[in-house]
């Protein structure tokens, strides 16, 4: 994620850019086109615990959230970028400790450490050593198993360090190992408020998203001449700001072809949900977004649902139960998709950034080098 909140959203070109590539990406229309089809009525009956469902969308619920042994299950895998950073925090805690010989770390302050090759032996070494603790949470085990292996053959791990900085490192390591994935459970079990503010452009941002996805997902539903589909765009116009909407002012300059303005309890629903994104997006080293767990977290959430009552309450119709319910989760589902769509583009222009950076910063030690080997060889 950017630094910066500002750099959440995206806007002029490159939000234009953004949601041509949604309008063209057939998955994603795909998508919008089954969550439509999805209140539908019909009968379904579970297969593990034989409880019937009037549509399918209540039914998909259904599984996901009582049959879905790994659904709140959290994986993580070591990548080069995760070790990257945990020998860099090693690094910097053994330089900033006076209780370690001056020596070693002189030594280790100049140390840089090299992101490994993702095939090579001594990453798996450490990848399965990662993994295996962050599953069994066994320390002991850990410790036991990581000292048989990296410690001995630290030389090899870190090469460029003598024996004793390199031994130092890889016992820092084993720490910073167990530290992060700790970090990371925690996070899991204790999340941060999803109370958050948003600055004004962050603000337009939320309602030209929460527009585009009120707008699909009606063109979609309008497609079918069903009673349930007459009572989800009911829902969905509920969303729809007729007038005043003169404080949506990125909507109204790059309006596409009828991009809705909505009401505040639309807007309300999708800063909730644009929070929970937050939450789940803001780990370092992202690797994928974690849509289930967010789309959870976001239907769970009782003031998101008191915003979609009062919003479902607007309807020119009463639209039955399972109806309601299975808009509420489109809405929600579809906001996340086109929220990672962004995401992915603001994780991959850092990453460019940063690359950039380092292909400077080695260019300028290669300068460097080259100049004192040249006064070497003039000396």
């Amino acid at each position: 994620m950017a630094d910066a909140g500002d750099d959440l959203f995206l806007f002029g070109d490159d939000f234009e850019a953004i949601l041509d590539l949604l309008d063209e990406d057939e998955a994603l229309q795909e998508q919008f086109s089954t969550v439509a089809s999805e209140v539908e009525s019909t009968e379904i009956v579970c297969s593990d615990c034989g409880k019937k469902y009037k549509s399918r969308g209540g039914y998909q619920r259904h599984r996901a959230t009582k049959h879905n042994a790994d659904q709140n299950a959290h994986h993580l895998t070591l990548t080069p970028s995760i070790l990257a950073e945990i020998v860099n925090n090693a690094l910097k805690n053994i330089s900033e400790r006076e209780v370690f010989a001056a020596d070693l770390r002189n030594e280790l302050k100049q140390y840089e450490y090299e992101e490994p090759g993702g095939e090579t032996q001594e990453f798996t070494v450490i990848k399965k050593l990662f993994e295996d603790y962050f599953k069994t949470g066994n320390a002991e085990k850990f410790y036991g198993n990581y000292y048989a292996q990296v410690p001995l053959k630290s030389t090899i791990f870190f090469k460029g360090l003598s024996r004793n900085a390199a031994t130092l490192l890889a016992t820092k390591v084993a720490d910073f190992i167990l530290s992060f994935c700790k970090g990371i459970k925690s996070s899991d079990k204790n999340p941060p408020s999803v109370h958050t503010m948003l600055s004004e452009k962050e603000q337009a941002g939320l309602q030209y998203v929460g527009g585009y996805v009120l707008h699909n997902l009606h063109k979609k539903y309008a497609r079918k001449n069903t009673t349930e589909s007459q009572q989800a765009m009911a829902i969905l116009r509920a969303g729809k700001l007729e007038h005043g909407y003169e404080n949506q002012k990125l909507v109204s300059s790059l309006n596409r072809g009828g991009l809705w303005n909505i009401t505040k309890y639309a807007q309300s629903i999708f800063l909730k949900t644009e929070c929970h994104f937050r939450q789940l997006t803001s780990v370092n080293s992202l690797q994928k977004v974690d849509i289930a767990g967010i789309v959870h977290n976001t239907i769970t959430d009782s003031a998101i649902l008191s915003s979609y009552q009062c919003m479902v309450s607007d309807a020119e119709l009463i639209p039955n139960v399972e109806v309601s319910n299975n808009v509420f989760h489109a809405i929600v589902c579809l906001y996340i998709r086109v929220r990672s769509f962004s995401c992915a583009k603001d994780i991959i222009q850092r990453y460019k950034i940063n690359a950039k950076q380092s292909k400077g910063k080695a260019l300028r030690k290669e300068i460097t080098r080259s100049h004192e080997q040249e006064t070497v060889r003039q000396d």
